[in-house]
């Protein structure tokens, strides 16, 4: 995190500061006023609506953002990562 890379990559990466306006998206963010930040780690059990449970939350507190593998591949699908569907059994 930071304007150069630490190592260089065996491969072409551009970083974000890199990237053109165009194929990038800002977003507004706010400091908390008295600098602490707050961090909620739900725990459920599998198989028990924790997505639900998580998708009725974040309705209805839009300052929380949910860090998930199931985010992540909604990122990279919109990004342009295709993702194969699942075999059916």
């Amino acid at each position: 995190f930071g304007p150069q890379r630490l190592v260089p990559l065996p491969f072409r990466c551009r970083t974000l500061q890199g990237a053109a306006l165009m194929d990038v998206q800002g977003s507004p963010y706010v400091a908390p006023s008295d600098g602490k930040y707050e961090v909620l780690f739900p725990i459920c059990l599998p198989d028990q609506g924790t997505f639900d449970w998580l998708d009725w939350f974040l309705a209805r507190n839009p300052t929380y953002t949910e860090l998930s593998d199931r985010k992540l591949i909604e990122w990279a699908v919109r990004s342009g990562l295709w993702r194969p569907k699942p075999h059916s059994v």
